[in-house]
């Protein structure tokens, strides 16, 4: 028995649920709004950052110290990774691994690019004062 004996195609169908993927859909939009308004209610009652205050970043940005925000974003990108971290072990091990797999990697996905987003624009806030 060689290698290409145990393998064959798999439908395009299989390893999907709709009902999965709507679960996930749901719970990525509701992460990633609670994840992005809570850092705005963090920077802005935490830090102090005024909600009207005009420029291509908050003012606090530019000064060289920890800021809430900071930690809270590293929070996000630790959860974000554990999602990635999970879409990997549900795609070797979930029973629906195509669907599972997917979501919690999109979740991850923005969870991480938006934490590092604005970790970015902090860092160029710095440099840039």
């Amino acid at each position: 028995m060689t290698a290409t004996d145990l393998e064959r195609p798999i439908s395009p169908e299989d390893g999907l649920s709709g009902a999965r993927e709507r679960r996930w859909g749901l719970m990525g939009g509701l992460v990633g709004s609670l994840v992005g308004l809570g850092a705005a209610a963090v920077a802005v009652l935490i830090d102090g950052v005024s909600p009207r205050e005009g420029g291509p970043w908050p003012s606090v940005f530019e000064e060289p110290r920890l800021l809430a925000i900071d930690v809270y974003l590293l929070a996000a990108l630790v959860v974000g990774m554990g999602f990635s971290v999970s879409a990997l072990l549900s795609a070797c091990r979930g029973p629906f691994p195509r669907t599972d797999a997917y979501g919690a990697g999109l979740v991850g996905e923005m969870l991480t690019t938006l934490a590092g987003l604005i970790f970015f624009v902090r860092i160029l806030a710095l440099t840039a004062a």
